[in-house]
Parts: structure tokens; sequence; C-alpha cells
């Protein structure tokens, strides 16, 4: 049983709402026989889609749906700011591949997540978010919290629903959970006017809407370009991979000589131990992994397209003697650049057949390829990219700050065997990306748009979603503070997690860019911390300082080591910015 409070409890409420409070009793109860409100049936349909937790702020716009979550089996985990909410959704649905949902309040609570449907428009992500409405009869009135929510989310959301008809509740419901998951997947916002939810409704809830996955296709095409290509090379991106697939794909490119490159924050898809694995492009990434991406004379896409951030401004890359693109897109929306064939295709589907192809392939035809990744045309960058993730270089930084290349470095060797690891924006994450390699089982939250905050609130929705894996969270000092009152969720809901705080007191990567283009005059990017370590105690966690380079691995460990939240607090250096290279 969920812990929300009762519509029936103590609330504050508008005028309005309190208006038509003398209803909400009435229709909180059936009325005939098979008659419900609309709120309830809404939170009927959503046991009906699956859903195992729903993420929110509450609000008084939309008291009935909580009112229905009181006795429902649908988990309702309480946060404390609707950004929170939103990334904690955003990052369930990745996890599972079904859309997370949150629910927020109208006016500010729905301005407060916009963050996290602009981050699941860009990074094609599964999500629901639910906001409440002001009463129909007050639309266009400049009433209390009143905001167009078609105009605020058309251009960022899939589509945007309103419950202007109880009878269509679970229609819209089973409508907005379709739309989310099937194509490219992304947002979708669904309004719920106040007086609507309380109006009663003998309408059933509905079957879920399937979501068709295309067969696969053109397998032989993407052979025969395989066989004519001298320097192949697979991009992994995109959302719902399993990790059945991810094998799968390693043992197949092993066998045929095919490099494998992540996408941007999509390095969680493959095991890093796999000869085949070149490493991810983007932000941070080792050149070397650049250089073979540029090299490579076929580029198949799975599951994602080449965008700006992967293709550093789409100036690596750019002229492959052939490129396919296989994913659930038909409009490979985002892609640009050469383009010689697309696959509508769900990619775990499509490796499937890929290595059943392998699997049927003559022997006489087997033999005629290369037999080990050793011999394979990527075989030099694999060998540089290895030393790269396990070399420090240079010699040791200021005493004063914990030094991250040795610090991270020697912590790879007390990481569990697989995780979570979710995180924000910011230069903190490189040292990360640079030393801890994830194997078989590990995943990885973190924003494609470089939106700051998720870290936090998406390890508690890790902690809960996945709870038989360790998470870590990173985050910078900018970072935790824009979302890190979720520790307290964490707390508050029991979640096993682990936060890096990286305090260098400053808005790190933008100074960066001010030194590049404005030197010597830093503007607006200083900043005064609290002790974080302090706060994560005072929240009901454990927290620690750590401020020698030597003490962050066994602490790290200690950390993930307690049951519950835990906060590790580091100095580092305001003028370092990346890993030694």
């Amino acid at each position: 049983m969920s812990a929300v409070t009762p519509a029936s409890a103590s609330t504050p409420s508008s005028a309005a709402s309190a208006a038509s409070a003398p209803d909400a009793a009435v229709s909180a109860s059936p009325a005939a026989s098979g008659a419900r409100s609309a709120g309830h049936l809404l939170v009927r349909q959503l046991e009906e889609q699956g859903v195992e937790r729903v993420y929110c702020v509450p609000g008084e716009s939309y008291l009935d749906v909580l009112d229905g979550l009181y006795d429902s089996p649908v988990r309702t985990v309480v946060c404390r700011q609707e950004g929170g909410a939103g990334w904690m959704a955003l990052a369930e649905a990745r996890l599972t591949g079904r859309p997370g949902v949150a629910m927020v309040t109208r006016g500010p609570g729905a301005a407060n997540a916009m963050i996290a449907v602009h981050t699941a428009y860009q990074d094609k992500t599964p999500l629901v978010l639910f906001s409440g409405l002001i009463p129909t009869e007050q639309r266009g009135r400049e009433a209390f919290q009143e905001f167009d929510i078609a105009a605020w989310f058309g251009s960022t959301a899939k589509k945007v629903l309103i419950v202007d008809d109880p009878d269509s509740t679970a229609r819209i419901v089973a409508d907005a959970f379709h739309t989310a998951a099937s194509g490219r997947p992304g947002p979708v916002v669904v309004g719920l006017p106040e007086e609507r939810l309380l109006e009663l409704t003998t309408s059933p809830v509905v079957a879920p809407r399937p979501v068709s996955a295309p067969a696969p296709q053109g397998i032989a095409e993407v052979e025969a370009a395989i066989a004519a290509a001298a320097r192949p090379a697979v991009v992994v991106g995109g959302e719902g991979w399993t990790a059945e697939a991810g094998e799968a794909l390693a043992a197949w490119a092993e066998v045929r000589g095919v490099g494998i490159i992540a996408d941007f924050r999509a390095h969680d898809i493959v095991d890093h131990r796999s000869p085949a694995f070149l490493g991810p492009l983007g932000y941070s990434s080792f050149a070397g992994t650049r250089e073979a991406f540029d090299a490579a004379d076929l580029q198949l896409y799975l599951g994602g397209v080449r965008s700006d951030v992967m293709s550093a401004s789409y100036s690596i890359g750019t002229e492959p003697r052939t490129t396919i693109v296989v994913g659930p897109d038909p409009d490979a929306h985002g892609h640009f650049g050469p383009l010689d064939t697309l696959i509508t295709a769900d990619v775990n589907s499509f490796v499937a057949a890929l290595a059943e192809n392998e699997q049927n392939r003559p022997a006489a035809a087997q033999a005629e390829e290369p037999a080990a990744a050793e011999s394979a045309w990527y075989a030099p960058f694999r060998v540089r990219y290895a030393e790269w993730r396990t070399t420090v270089v240079g010699g040791e930084r200021s005493e004063e700050y914990l030094d991250r290349d040795r610090a991270y470095r020697e912590a790879a060797t007390v990481l569990p065997e697989a995780f979570t690891l979710a995180y924000g924006a910011g230069n903190y994450s490189a040292w990360a990306l640079r030393y801890w390699p994830l194997q078989a089982g590990s995943r990885v939250l973190a924003p494609k748009n470089g939106a700051m905050g998720m870290g936090t609130p998406a390890a508690v929705a890790a902690a809960l979603a996945r709870p038989e894996a360790p998470v870590i969270a990173l985050a910078g000092d900018g970072c935790f503070m824009m979302n890190g009152q979720e520790f307290a969720t964490a707390v508050h809901e029991g979640a096993n997690i682990t936060v890096i705080v990286d305090d260098n007191s400053v808005y790190g990567t933008i100074v960066g860019h001010q030194e590049r283009e404005y030197p010597g005059r830093p503007s607006g990017t200083s900043m005064t911390n609290p002790d974080f370590a302090a706060y994560a105690r005072a929240c009901g966690g454990r927290g620690y300082t750590v401020e020698r380079t030597e003490d962050f691995a066994p602490t790290l460990a200690e950390a993930l080591a307690h049951e519950g939240p835990a906060l590790l607090h580091i100095r580092t250096d305001p003028t370092v910015r990346l890993p030694r290279t």
C-alpha cells in the first residue's frame, strides 16, 4: 500500500478547488454500481499498463488520483521537487524499457518537470507526465496557476492529451503509453482538469495497446556491406537494449572483424572487456576512438544516428563508403550525414537475427573471414584504448586537492562487477568515463542533452527499479545542488545509493569555455558550497569527507558496503578541467 495522504486529509488548496471540495467526497465512492471517479479509473488503467511506480510531487489539482493510489499496488514515490520526479521517471524508463511515470501539479509544477520532458525527447526515452490542470470552466481567465499545456509542451512532447471526457480516461492513458513507447520513443504529456477527475464514469479499463516491433529485415544487405568493407564499424546507441543483445553483438563483431563504438552516453550497451569495443564518442572521449570512427569505411548505426555531439559537430566520420542506420524510427530523426540504407527494426531482434545468420553461414564462408579480433583492422585502436583506460599520465597534482586521475584509477579495483552509474552534465564525469570499465550488467543513466541535476534522482529510481545492482551517482557541486534534495527521498525510501560530490567551487565546464573565449575574465561561475557530508548526515544518510587521494578508493568501498544512502564529498582543483592526457 502506498503511503500517500488520502484526498480527505487536510491539504492546502486554492479557492477554486475548495469550491469543488464537497463533490470530492461524493466522487471518491461509487454513486452507482460499477461507477467510479475518473481519477480512480486512471489509477486502475496504470495498473493495467503494468506500472510499478509513479514519481510525484503532490498537488491539489490531482487529489483524486492520489486518493486512487492510496490502496493501489502501484508504489507512489514522493519526491522533493518536480524536476527530481521527472528525472526518476526517466531513469526508470531507461532501466526497464517501459514508459516511466511522473505526476505533478499545474503551472509551477509542470514548469519544473519540463527539464525531464526535454531530456526524454532528445534522448528518445519513453516517458508519461501527468499534470494537473485548473477547472475547465476557468480556462482563459488567467486563473490561479493556469497555463496552456499544449503550447508549453507541444514542441517537445510526442503528444499532448487532456482528459476532458471522464469516460475516455482509460483510453487516453492507454494511448499515452502506446505513443511514448512506439517508433522513436519519447515523452507524452497528459493534462488532468481538476473537476473532471472527480466526475463518475462507468467506463472500464482497456487493454494496453501493443507496441509493434518490426520483423528483422535487411540482414543480407548488412552482411554484404560488411563483406565489402575493409574497416567496418558498428555504432551502438539509443534505448531499450537488452543485456543479451549486447553480448550477442559483441560475439558477432569479434568473429566478423567489426569494431564497436558507442554513441555519447551509450557506453553501457557492450561489455568493455570485448576486444572489439573501441570506446564511446562525444565529450571527453578518447582521441583514438574518434580516429577509428573517422577511419571506418562502413558505419552501421544500431539504435542511434549520426548526431552533432558524437561526430564532434559533424567534423568526423564524414566520408564512409557506406552508411546504414538500423532502428525503430522510420524517419531517422537527428541523422545528418551520408545515409545509404535505412532499416526500421527493433535493435534486439535485429542483433538476434545477425547472430542466427552467423550460425547458419556455411563453414567455408566463415573460414574466409578474419578468425580473431586481434587481427582485425581495429586492433591497434583497441590496444591504444585499453592503455588509455588504465594509464595515469604525468606527475602528482597539488596536494591541497584530491588527484582524480589517481583516485578514480585506484577506485576501479573496488567497483562491483555490475553496477548502475548515474550522473548529470559536467566535466566531473570524465574521470569515471575514462577509468571505470563497465562489464556486462552495468548500466549508465546520463542525459544526452547535457542537462544538469540528473545524477541523484536517477540513482534513487535505479535503486528502486534495480535493487540487485549497486548504484553510484556522480555530481559536480553545481550539479548536486540542482537536485540534491532527492537525497532526502533516498533516505525516506531506504534506497541503497552512493553519491560522489565533486566540489571545485566553480561551474567548471563553463569556466573552461571562458578561459578559451575570454581569458582572465571569469564571470558568473564561482560559488560557495556547504559541507556536503554534513548535508548527507542531516538528511539521515551517511556522509564522508575525502581529502586525500589515497583515501578515495577505500572510502568508496566502505560507502558501497553501507546499506542505505551514502555520500562522499571530495575537494578538487578548480583549475583542472579533464583527466591528464
